[in-house]
C-alpha cells in the first residue's frame, strides 16, 4: 500500500498521506440516514457541542461536520432517535482518492493563467 501520494497538474498542488489528503480537503463528517425526513433537524443537530454544522443530503439524510467522528458518533445516534426517527445508517463519510484528485486539479490555479 501507498505510504504518499502527490497530486499534479503541471504544478505540485499537494503531498501527504491518501488519509491526510482527504481530511484537509473535505473535513471530517458523519452521514445520518433516517426513515423519513426529521421534523426539525436543525433543533436536533445544532445544540451538539461536537458538530460544528450539518447541511441535508437528500430527502432524509444529514452530513455534520465533525472534530472527532468516534467520539461524536454516540451523541449524534441519540439526537434523531430523541427526535422521534428511525435511524437507518450513521457512518463516517468517505472520499475516493480520484475525489481528492479531482478536487484538486479542478481548483483554480492560484497563479492564473499565463
Amino acid at each position: 500500500m501507498c505510504d504518499r501520494v502527490a497530486i499534479l497538474n503541471t504544478t505540485l498542488r499537494m503531498i501527504g498521506r491518501p488519509g491526510e489528503l482527504r481530511e484537509r480537503l473535505f473535513g471530517r463528517a458523519l452521514v445520518v440516514r433516517t426513515v423519513a425526513p426529521l421534523a426539525d433537524p436543525a433543533q436536533a443537530f445544532s445544540a451538539l457541542p461536537a458538530v460544528g454544522g450539518w447541511h441535508p443530503d437528500g430527502t432524509s439524510g444529514y452530513v455534520l461536520e465533525v472534530s472527532e467522528p468516534e467520539a461524536a458518533a454516540p451523541a449524534v445516534t441519540r439526537a434523531p432517535v430523541a427526535a422521534g426517527a428511525d435511524v437507518l445508517s450513521i457512518s463516517r463519510m468517505r472520499h475516493s482518492l480520484e475525489d481528492v484528485y479531482l478536487e484538486l486539479v479542478e481548483q483554480e490555479d492560484p497563479a492564473g493563467p499565463p
